[in-house]
């Protein structure tokens, strides 16, 4: 008996390392992964109800910290608040970046699309909304509404 459970031990603890530690695509997933910061609800109220200055401004303390700059979610919410307030350029920057991380985000792909029409690029507008076409979701749909109006 006293070897059984000395057995039990031994595979008990090997396998709570294992699990610790976790095998290499679990910690390539977890790489990928990273859980939104504390007051993140509140930007999206703040973008929800118009005041876009005050989001940006916790957007830029939220993005200070350096693993959020790998946020497609939050890069996006960024540039859409800098497009609200007429800053094109950098609108323009951070929705590049949320791209170049996730190349199918189709918020950020929905609202650069807004943001060419917004500064007369209807050329480029068009060819970001073909990229949304086979998604058949509602970012296709606001996209092409965008532009034909």
């Amino acid at each position: 008996m006293k070897k059984f459970i000395t057995l039990f031990v031994v595979l008990l603890v090997i396998s709570c390392k294992s699990f610790a530690a976790g095998g290499d695509n679990d910690y390539q997933e977890e790489d990928k992964f990273v859980a939104k910061p504390w007051g993140y609800s509140k930007v999206l109220k703040l973008i929800k109800n118009d005041q876009y200055q005050e989001a940006i401004q916790k957007l830029e303390k939220i993005l200070k910290k350096k693993k959020y700059t790998k946020d497609p979610d939050i890069l996006n919410h960024y540039a859409f608040a800098l497009r609200k307030t007429k800053n094109f350029i950098k609108a323009e920057e951070y929705y590049k970046k949320a791209l170049a991380i996730e190349p199918d985000h189709k918020g950020a792909l929905e609202y650069i699309g807004e943001l060419y029409v917004d500064t007369n690029r209807l050329e480029l507008a068009k060819s970001t909304l073909q990229k949304l076409e086979k998604c058949k979701c509602e970012e296709y749909d606001e996209l092409k509404n965008y532009i034909n109006n």
